[in-house]
């Protein structure tokens, strides 16, 4: 393997444990507020709880969850 792959290899793990890290920060924000759960599934983070959809609408800190302001 070439120095550039290597360097492109190294690049992708820590991409992927950045995602990783990431998703999980955004389940702990999610279990933090009042009624909802969140969960990994894959390389998807999954939301529920009652009447999630009319509260994403109505709370700031639910549409938050996961921005880094960047």
């Amino acid at each position: 393997m070439s120095g550039l792959e290597t360097v492109k290899h190294a690049g992708v793990r820590i991409a992927e444990q950045q995602a990783e890290t990431k998703r999980q920060e955004m389940v702990r924000e999610a279990e933090a507020l009042q009624d909802i759960s969140a969960r990994v599934e894959g390389e998807d983070v999954v939301f529920e709880g009652r009447g999630l959809l009319d509260r994403w609408i109505r709370d700031a800190s639910i549409r938050n969850i996961g921005r880094t302001g960047r």
